[in-house]
């Protein structure tokens, strides 16, 4: 039984080790990146025996944007059930994901916008779902509370989501580091203009508030 139990933690202690090096290599050079006899070596592997793991490479990738994105779907929803007025809050998560995704640009980009692979592209698509979901529910509350416009919820969370995350494509296609200022800057100008599509009148809004992420 014994045996067992440490077999059964070495091979997932593996997994897991191959999804940390393989995320990696995305943040450093996006899905071209992810080559299988790089990822091997770095996680100390042989060649074949990723395939003991994992299907495919797709299979693979697939399941590291899985949980990257999962991630990135927690922090939303941290932010969506804090304590505070919808407004402050739908700012507050915007600005929160633009931070993020600047931190580590070529990361962000794959998980947003870079060419791949169909399935990887049907990956992420389930990603924005699952971010439209935390939005909508944030939306859904500031319309009951008279704070947004009175549009179906998760017609809004999809629009915010596009809005979100369109203007920052270029910037992390380039795959650089931005001083702190330029982040800040845009991470206010594309929460403002999220709050602004979806606020029920014009209203003063305040600066963005940086939280730890």
């Amino acid at each position: 039984m014994a045996i067992a139990q440490i077999r059964r933690q070495l091979i997932e202690d593996t997994h897991k080790r191959v999804l940390r090096v393989t995320r990696d290599l995305i943040a450093e050079g996006g899905w071209a990146a992810a080559q299988i006899s790089v990822i091997a070596s770095r996680s100390a592997l042989a060649t074949g025996s990723i395939y003991r793991y994992f299907d495919s490479k797709v299979d693979l990738c697939v399941q590291v944007l899985a949980q990257v994105s999962e991630r990135e779907a927690q922090v939303v929803a941290a932010i969506v059930d804090t304590d505070g007025d919808a407004t402050s809050r739908l700012r507050d998560a915007v600005a929160m994901f633009v931070r993020r995704a600047a931190r580590e640009p070529r990361l962000a980009y794959a998980l947003i916008a870079e060419p791949c692979e169909p399935e990887l592209d049907e990956a992420r698509l389930k990603y924005r779902g699952a971010l439209a979901e935390q939005f909508a529910r944030l939306i859904a509350e500031g319309i009951r509370r008279g704070e947004f416009i009175d549009a179906p919820p998760d017609v809004l969370s999809t629009c915010v989501i596009g809005a979100m995350m369109e203007p920052l494509i270029r910037p992390l296609a380039r795959a650089v580091t931005h001083p702190m200022g330029e982040i800040e800057t845009l991470a206010e100008q594309v929460a403002t203009v999220c709050v602004r599509m979806v606020r029920a009148k014009e209203a003063k809004l305040t600066s963005v508030k940086p939280r730890r992420s």
